[in-house]
């Protein structure tokens, strides 16, 4: 198998402790959310639920290209490059007709160290790929659902398996400098099916990795997926932190040009309007700080997404934990 294995790890690499660089001048990420909607419903995707039944995810489904420009300038803005721009959200980037084209824009004026996109990888053409690739994309993560065409049929998509492992292996043979994570959550996998999933993708990907399914949709009952393992998405033991670290160290564009401050399935709260302000006066705008006291003053019932929130709990690593820190925080201010 040529691919690394990195179950464990963040794609990213190693991670910094959290609680010694706050308040950060610059974001260490920002995702955008380019289309809310996608080609699959997920058992365990918001995507399978009704939309009556979703609450607020975003105002619009398809981001413009002008608002998103004004993002990627925005972030100019910023004293240092993000450490990375990933393209993701509830809702598959590729549907986005521009993709590419965002994907060159952000490269182009580098402001971040990579730029990624989450991907379950169907509407990769060859000629998608092609511009992908030239647009210098620095890592497509590919989420596997299955390892045939039945199992694919429980996202109202049958067919397909076979065609997307050569989407993968045409993306792979010509990727350049771009680099390609596989992944498949466990939930995905019927009993011993782990090796096979190995053999099929670990000579076409550069990285890949098996999942955990974890509890990210209040509306979905997990049990009747076999059930969320009480461990990270990642695999690390759930620690339970009540403060949610992800408005210390990122923030979102949703489709309809609302800035947010994490990447919960349903939106918590708006930041700001991209429409009307820039990326940095939102990072260090009055929302953003009182909701980052919030979370440190363990007054998040302030906010109703965010009093029944678990998805943060699965998606964190040991150094982001700031529970301890937080009176330290509170007085070394939550805005650089």
């Amino acid at each position: 198998m040529k691919a690394q294995r990195i179950d464990g790890q963040t794609p990213g690499g190693k991670r910094t402790r959290l609680a010694d660089v706050l308040p950060l001048s610059t974001p260490f990420s920002v995702q955008i959310f380019p289309v809310y909607g996608c080609n699959l419903a997920c058992a365990y995707c918001i995507h399978s639920v009704p939309t009556e039944q979703r609450g607020f995810v975003a105002g619009k489904v398809m981001l413009d290209y002008a608002l998103y420009r004004k993002c990627i300038d925005g972030l100019m803005e910023f004293p240092h490059p993000l450490k990375m721009l990933r393209f993701a959200g509830t809702g598959e980037p590729l549907l986005h007709p521009r993709i590419a084209d965002m994907v060159a824009y952000a490269a182009e004026r580098r402001v971040a160290d990579t730029v990624d996109i989450v991907t379950n990888g169907l509407a990769l053409t060859e000629e998608l790929s092609r511009a992908l690739i030239a647009a210098n994309l620095g890592r497509i993560r590919i989420s596997i659902q299955g390892l045939d065409d039945e199992a694919y049929a429980h996202t109202r998509r049958r067919g397909v398996f076979q065609d997307l492992v050569e989407k993968i292996r045409f993306f792979y043979e010509h990727r350049r400098e771009t680099k390609i994570y596989v992944k498949i959550i466990d939930c995905a996998l019927k009993e011993g099916e782990e090796k096979r999933f190995l053999e099929i993708f670990g000579d076409i990907s550069d990285f890949i990795a098996v999942e955990h399914l974890i509890p990210a949709v209040s509306q979905i009952d997990y049990d009747s997926l076999g059930g969320a393992a009480n461990v990270t998405q990642n695999g690390a033991a759930v620690g339970h932190a009540a403060v949610c670290p992800q408005p210390f160290y990122m923030m979102q564009l949703n489709p309809d040009g609302m800035i947010v401050p994490c990447c919960s399935m349903e939106t918590p709260y708006i930041l700001g309007d991209l429409a009307k302000e820039s990326m940095r006066d939102i990072w260090r705008g009055k929302k953003t700080e009182a909701f980052r006291r919030a979370q440190l003053e363990l007054h998040k019932e302030q906010y109703p997404i965010c009093a029944k929130c678990q998805q943060y709990q699965y998606a964190m690593f040991e150094e982001d934990v700031l529970d301890e820190y937080a009176a330290e925080l509170l007085v070394r201010g939550v805005i650089a």
